[in-house]
C-alpha cells in the first residue's frame, strides 16, 4: 500500500478545499452586487417614473392657476415603493406663460445583500424639468387667422390676458396692415398648400384642421373671409383656436400669411351679410391650455395658450 500517495492527495484534497472556500467569498460578493444593483436600478427607474409625473402634474397646477409644488411629494411616492424619506425639491422660475419646473428627489434603499459587499443601503436620486409656454405646433386650428396687431388683441395681452370685453373686429381693413401689403383682419388660411373647394373650408370651419400647423410658418391663404358660402355662423357660441398672423405679402389667391402663434376665442355673433363695411366677428378672448405639446418657453408672441413639455431629466436636455 503507497502511504506517500494517499497522503499527497489528501494534501491537494485540503488545498482545493481551501481554494473554493476562499473563492466562494468573491463569489457571493459578486452576486450581491449583480442582485443589489439590479435593485437600485428599479428603484431609481420608480423614483425616475415618479418625478416625471410629479413635474408634469405641477404644470398642469401652474397654468390652472394654483400652486405648482403642492403635493409633489404623493405623486412620488405614488410611484415609487420607497424604503426610507424622500427628499423633495421643488421649485418654479419665470411664469406659467415662459417659465419652467425643477423637481428633484434624493432617497436611500436598503440592501438585503448589502453585508456583503459592505454596504446596507444605496442612495438614489432624479430630476425632471418642466418647461411651460407658448405652444410652438397645434392640431385643430380653424382656418380663420387674425392680425396681430388689432388693438383687441393688443388691448388682451395687455390685460395680462384677463381682458372679458366683447371685442367687434371687422373683415374690412380699419387702418391695420399687419406690417405687409395685404390688408385687413381676417384672413382665409389654405393650412395644405392647396386650392381647396368650400366644402373643405367648410370642414375645417366646424371641425378643425386636422394636420398640425406649426409656427413660425408661412402659409398661402385668402384675404379677408369669403363670402356667405363659407358658413361661419356655425362658430356662434363656441370656444375656437385660430392661428395669428403678423405679415402679410401678395394679394388674392396668391398671398401668403407669416404666423407667429396662436389665440383662442369665443365666438359671440358673426354677420357676413349686408355692406362690406359691416362684415364682422364679435369674440371675446380666453385663455386656454393646450396639454403637453412643443413649447417656446421663451414667453414670446404669447397670445393666452400655455402648453408644457419635458425638457430634461437629470440635468440632461434643453429647456430654453
Amino acid at each position: 500500500m503507497n502511504h506517500r500517495l494517499d497522503a499527497t492527495q489528501h494534501r491537494d484534497t485540503g488545498s482545493i478545499a481551501v481554494i473554493v472556500a476562499l473563492a466562494i467569498v468573491p463569489m457571493f460578493a459578486v452576486l450581491a452586487a449583480v442582485v443589489e444593483g439590479g435593485t437600485v436600478m428599479i428603484r431609481r427607474q420608480e423614483l425616475q417614473t415618479g418625478v416625471e409625473a410629479a413635474a408634469l402634474h405641477a404644470a398642469e397646477e401652474w397654468l390652472d392657476g394654483r400652486a405648482p409644488c403642492a403635493g409633489v411629494e404623493t405623486d412620488i411616492a405614488r410611484n415609487h415603493n420607497a424604503t426610507s424619506a424622500i427628499n423633495v425639491s421643488c421649485t418654479a422660475s419665470g411664469s406659467s406663460y415662459g417659465g419652467s419646473i425643477t423637481i428633484t428627489a434624493d432617497t436611500s434603499t436598503d440592501l438585503t445583500l448589502g453585508t456583503l459587499i459592505g454596504r446596507d443601503a444605496a442612495s438614489i436620486s432624479s430630476s425632471a424639468t418642466v418647461a411651460v409656454g407658448n405652444p410652438a405646433a397645434l392640431i385643430g386650428l380653424r382656418p380663420l387667422a387674425l392680425c396681430a396687431q388689432h388693438p383687441a388683441l393688443a388691448s388682451w395681452i395687455t390685460s395680462g390676458f384677463t381682458d372679458d370685453t366683447i371685442h367687434t373686429i371687422r373683415v374690412e381693413s380699419d387702418g391695420t396692415t399687419c406690417g405687409g401689403d395685404v390688408p385687413g383682419n381676417w384672413a382665409m388660411m389654405d393650412f395644405d398648400g392647396g386650392s381647396n373647394s368650400n366644402a373643405t373650408l367648410q370642414n375645417w370651419v366646424v371641425n378643425g384642421y386636422p394636420g398640425e400647423v406649426i409656427v413660425p410658418s408661412s402659409v398661402p391663404g385668402d384675404p379677408g373671409i369669403p363670402t356667405p358660402a363659407i358658413d361661419v355662423d356655425v362658430l356662434i357660441g363656441s370656444v375656437i383656436t385660430l392661428p395669428v398672423f403678423d405679415s402679410a405679402r401678395l394679394n388674392g389667391s396668391t398671398a401668403e400669411f407669416d404666423l407667429n402663434g396662436f389665440v383662442s376665442v369665443e365666438v359671440i355673433d358673426v354677420v357676413m351679410t349686408g355692406a362690406a363695411a359691416s362684415r364682422h366677428i364679435d369674440l371675446r378672448f380666453v385663455t386656454d391650455t393646450a396639454g403637453e405639446s412643443v413649447t417656446d418657453s421663451s414667453g414670446f408672441n404669447h397670445y393666452g395658450i400655455s402648453s408644457w413639455r419635458l425638457c430634461a431629466l437629470d440635468g440632461n436636455g434643453t429647456c430654453s
